[in-house]
């Protein structure tokens, strides 16, 4: 999700003068209501953080989540169990945002340790509903997160964008859907989490995956494919969007946004640029490995085809965009909500006044949540 193409609207700054670097701490900031850091300490680190400097970003991150793993292992002694899960949790995204700019491959492999192990402990000590699963997939299984809302609960599975994890969108997204009702399944495609360890890279045909998904909620919970829904967020809105083109076990789709040409949002030119300057080349060398690929250009032309056609589409949709998006995604939300054939259908488009404006609503996920929860309560018709 961090790309400042992606990004390049009407977007208010937060608190960095780098737009990579300022859309990172917004989607931070985002966080506190599900247990990331609150403003206090996000505010502590940032000011220890120079502006565009990535070294200094990963290091400050990571130090600090350090320090809250320690304070938690002294907390858990005292028998402040509740404590040090939230603790916990808090260190977890501190890795996870460190993770974000530290541009090395080794670095990524570490840190994707530190904040998966951060996470694990926060879920046992906080005794979260929360099971983690293997969905069997080839060349190797692909990891999720289920949150189970109880048995007459319809399911929602969430997937995130090409720099996002399972433990991201459990915060995004994930946790506020289940205190809705709804049990959410999130799983990460080939090339996203840490499934690049596994040797699963990005990917065209995102409906492989997604069936695999699908199959194993009919096998595994005798899932009714009435009740399943299915969420995607940013480069997970075109993963999500190519897949109920063939897929049709899943009765409705959400994606902010619905991206249906990448080449176009990415093409060559901009790919090389983003590989060369600023903090974006150290989240480029992040994309770089989740792809599998050695160049830039390569990554280019593996993007350019990534497509989707909005007329094979056979499910209710709703399209997610914000204000502060770049002009050529929120065209093509537009252009992929006017093509969808089906008549139950949803465009919503967040202003500055939301303060849901950003890519994928990071900066205020109550109002996401709110927006696709209730939108899916129509669908399934659990209003009233």
């Amino acid at each position: 999700m961090s790309n400042e193409k992606l990004r390049r609207g009407n977007e208010i700054r937060y608190r960095f003068d780098d737009r990579d670097m300022d859309f990172i701490f917004q989607w931070s900031a985002g966080a506190a209501k599900t247990g990331g850091l609150d403003s206090g300490e996000l505010y502590y680190i940032a000011s220890r953080i120079e502006d565009g400097d990535t070294a200094s970003w990963a290091r400050e991150f990571e130090a600090y989540g350090d320090a809250q793993r320690t304070l938690a292992a002294d907390w858990q002694a005292q028998g402040r169990r509740r404590s040090a899960g939230e603790v916990l949790m808090k260190a977890y995204y501190c890795y996870r945002q460190a993770w974000q700019f530290v541009g090395d491959t080794a670095a990524f492999e570490t840190l994707i340790g530190k904040y998966e192990s951060a996470f694990a402990d926060a879920v046992a000590l906080l005794d979260l509903p929360l099971t983690y699963l293997e969905i069997p997939f080839q060349p190797a299984p692909l990891p999720g997160l289920r949150l189970d809302a109880g048995p007459d609960a319809p399911t929602l599975v969430i997937i995130g964008g090409g720099d996002t994890g399972r433990e991201d969108m459990y915060h995004l997204i994930g946790l506020n859907a289940w205190r809705r009702g709804y049990t959410t399944l999130i799983v990460d495609l080939p090339g996203q989490g840490s499934t690049p360890l596994r040797g699963l890279h990005f990917m065209t045909e995102t409906e492989r995956p997604i069936s695999a998904i699908v199959d194993h909620l009919i096998d595994t919970y005798g899932q009714d494919p009435a009740g399943l829904a299915i969420m995607g967020m940013s480069g997970g809105g075109y993963m999500v969007s190519r897949a109920v083109m063939s897929e049709r076990r899943i009765a409705a789709c959400i994606a902010s946004t619905p991206i249906s040409d990448f080449g176009s949002v990415l093409p060559v030119e901009v790919v090389e640029v983003m590989a060369a300057s600023g903090a974006m080349r150290d989240s480029f060398r992040m994309y770089q490995w989740r792809s599998g690929l050695a160049t830039p250009v390569e990554f280019a032309k593996l993007l350019a085809t990534f497509q989707a056609d909005p007329s094979e589409v056979g499910c209710a949709f709703l399209s997610i965009v914000g204000g502060g998006e770049s002009p050529v995604l929120i065209d093509q939300a537009r252009r992929w909500h006017d093509g969808l054939p089906v008549e139950r259908k949803t465009l919503i488009e967040l202003d500055a006044a939301t303060g849901a404006d950003a890519h994928c609503q990071i900066n205020n996920p109550t109002r996401l949540a709110q927006e696709v929860c209730d939108w899916l309560d129509g669908i399934f018709d659990r209003r009233g």
